[in-house]
């Protein structure tokens, strides 16, 4: 990186001799060195986890993760990665393929890109995200933690590893598996990506996603579709997802993101130009300056591209009689519920809680609230139990010991019975990186109404001062480097909270 820097550098002392005739000579050689720096750059490894869970043993049964899950693995496979794949999963089989996964990631070093995607069950309760293994029985709330798989322990432990990205794919919110549990509302609850960082959900929090009538879910389906193009950076590529699956559901399903990249990522095309560049948060949607000059629906793209609550607002503000606005009124009454009992969980006083009830009384969270009220957590939100196989050097750090992930040898499946459980199907595949497509990416340039370029998921920041923090069990914590509520999140331009948008 250094060497790349520095021939930057000369680029731009040498950039004034451009306006001579006898400059262009430089610049042609000056231009040639820069790309060779960029192709000596370190090889970036790509290692992944693909899980799909659908035949539960207790749960209803879904139809299209393991489909979802190998469509999945064939696609990153092909774009370079070195790809696990796991299909209905145990709890101890989850625990073992992530544990396996840390350790390829870590081996991989600082140039590493780890990439976890999931299709199952998700579910949510006082603000955590728990992904359900098929062997999940829950019958009361105190059974989560012991039946299934904690996102922040899997986000705080990527984050504890050198890597230059980790991106995670949550298709994970299909419906609520056990109804007669109060699960504090529907679908997954709003978190942010840690730094280096970008975590996609199938559906806005709080809100259900759908298994499809194909054999994907809709949110698989646009991502398979659009991941495909070169050169297409990862956070443009996300709100994309975001249209096609919201034009998909007839507004039904609205996928978001969080996302706290430091540099861009393409799964096709120019790879090791993309990890010097910093992430495109432009708008994909092409407006004129004058938002009203366009069509609704054209309007509509826009807003719901960008994701963010002062542009669903403004929106509304335009079309106020418009069909298409109660469909961003729900998006724009969910994001202020939703971000309200982010805030209220990252709080975790018996004030905030109040708060949110008094403003939110018939909120699906209102009833863990008034619980939460009388009892605030015991454990701050954004704290998390190491994963790791014993022996290694990140520790296990929650008490299980759990052997390491059995798996096959490159290019060949494998099954894996573990613990006198039902055998998990697993493959191990990994490929060469497509290094050769050519660039075929659209980036809007203009502004809404002339307010200046609007940033994807902008800053839903957390103002609490919380952070990742790990050790031997969630009683005892040492803080780590990175905040955990510093994501720009739901893909959109501006932090929603404290009576008003920030920007």
């Amino acid at each position: 990186m250094p060497r790349f820097k520095s021939l930057a550098l000369c680029a731009g002392l040498l950039g004034s001799l451009l306006s001579w005739d006898t400059g262009t000579a430089f610049a042609e050689a000056v231009n040639a060195a820069i790309s060779d720096g960029v192709r000596s750059l370190p090889a970036e490894q790509r290692v992944a986890l693909v899980i799909g869970n659908a035949n539960y043993q207790i749960a209803p049964r879904l139809a299209n993760p393991s489909n979802d899950a190998r469509s999945v693995a064939q696609l990153l496979n092909t774009a370079g990665f070195d790809v696990t794949t796991a299909t209905d999963l145990t709890r101890s089989d989850m625990l073992k393929a992530v544990e396996d996964f840390i350790t390829r990631v870590a081996d991989r070093g600082p140039n590493a890109v780890a990439m976890i995607y999931y299709a199952g069950h998700g579910v949510q309760l006082e603000g955590e995200n728990y992904l359900l293994p098929i062997d999940a029985r829950i019958s009361k709330l105190s059974d989560l933690d012991s039946n299934s798989l904690r996102l922040v322990d899997l986000m705080g432990t990527l984050e504890t590893i050198s890597s230059r990205m980790r991106i995670v794919v949550l298709d994970a919110c299909r419906n609520n598996p056990f109804p007669d549990v109060d699960d504090s509302g529907r679908g997954l609850a709003m978190v942010d990506a840690p730094a280096g960082s970008i975590v996609g959900y199938s559906t806005a929090p709080g809100m259900v996603a759908h298994d499809g009538d194909g054999n994907h879910s809709p949110y698989t389906s646009a991502f398979l579709n659009i991941a495909r193009q070169p050169n297409l950076p990862i956070e443009q590529l996300f709100k994309r997802v975001r249209l096609e699956v919201n034009n998909a559901t007839g507004g039904r399903q609205t996928p978001w993101e969080s996302s706290s990249l430091t540099n861009d990522f393409y799964f096709f095309g120019d790879t090791a130009v993309a990890a010097t560049r910093a992430p495109d948060r432009g708008p994909v949607v092409e407006m004129a300056s004058n938002l009203p000059s366009r069509s609704v629906r054209q309007a509509y793209d826009y807003v719901l591209s960008e994701g963010s609550p002062e542009h669903y607002e403004e929106f509304i503000q335009l079309y106020p009689s418009d069909p298409l606005s109660d469909r961003v009124r729900v998006l724009l009454g969910n994001w202020r519920q939703s971000y309200a009992w982010h805030k209220a969980v990252l709080t975790n006083t018996s004030v905030g809680y109040r708060s949110f009830r008094d403003r939110f009384p018939d909120s699906p969270y209102a009833r863990t609230a008034l619980r939460l009220q009388a009892q605030p957590r015991s454990v701050p939100l954004m704290h998390f139990n190491r994963l790791s196989k014993p022996g290694s050097h990140l520790g296990f750090s929650n008490g299980h010991r759990a052997p390491a992930l059995a798996s096959s040898a490159k290019g060949m499946n494998a099954s894996a019975s573990m613990n006198g459980h039902r055998t998990g199907r697993f493959t191990n595949t990994s490929s060469r990186m497509n290094a050769h497509a050519h660039a075929n990416h659209m980036q809007g340039k203009s502004r809404f109404h002339d307010r200046g370029p609007r940033r994807m998921g902008g800053g839903m920041h957390s103002h609490s001062g919380h952070r990742f923090a790990a050790n031997h069990s969630r009683s005892s914590f040492a803080h780590s480097r990175h905040s955990f509520g510093g994501g720009r999140s739901f893909g959109g331009g501006g932090s929603f909270g404290g009576g008003g948008f920030r920007r």
